[in-house]
């Protein structure tokens, strides 16, 4: 049987590259821009904090808007990062960190420093699991998916990258043509 654990590892590694080398020149304007009204997106708090709204798509006791709202690049990069931290966090640590423990980045300088340090902790995490563990319930921290596997949740949290990452493309690519969008 392959082993499971390096070959995750080598699937995060090169996505995770792919969507990092994404992410080279972006500026605070992309990071930030809002593409329609009423965007989610990480703002400012009143006491000068950077928070991520609606929770990152998290448990906030409200239901989720529907439609969604469409997120910004900050929104999405502090979703992934927070990714990384929530479920990391549950599984190699104590399960005690919240979204509001978490420091959004304010700026996109900032905001790779964090999902430097969110996956690497991550990478970090996933690196010393073995094979038994890999298959193991991964417990009562995740709720109603105490049940499923770690290779379960290792999936979910390589479909974040792959997904939100794919959604930063978009987004860079029409900010580089905003000036050409038009309704049709």
């Amino acid at each position: 049987m392959a082993d499971i654990g390096n070959s995750l590892e080598k699937a995060f590694d090169f996505v995770w590259s792919r969507f990092l080398d994404r992410l080279d020149g972006l500026t605070d304007d992309e990071y930030f821009w809002e593409p329609v009204p009423g965007c989610w997106s990480v703002r400012q708090d009143d006491t000068g904090r950077w928070r991520i709204e609606g929770d990152g798509a998290g448990p906030t006791g409200e239901p989720t808007p529907d439609p969604p709202p469409v997120t910004t690049i900050a929104w999405r990069i502090g979703h992934i990062g927070g990714t990384f931290i929530g479920f990391g966090d549950r599984l190699f640590a104590d399960g005690k960190i919240t979204v509001d423990d978490m420091r959004y980045a304010s700026s996109a300088t900032d905001a790779r420093a964090f999902l430097d340090a969110a996956y690497r902790d991550w990478r970090e995490g996933i690196g010393g699991i073995d094979e038994r563990r890999w298959w193991s319930p991964i417990g009562p921290a995740f709720g109603f998916y105490a049940k499923d596997s770690t290779v379960d949740l290792a999936l979910h949290v390589f479909d974040e990258i792959v997904h939100h990452g794919g959604e930063v493309g978009v987004l860079r690519d029409l900010y580089r043509r905003k000036d050409e969008l038009g309704g049709s």
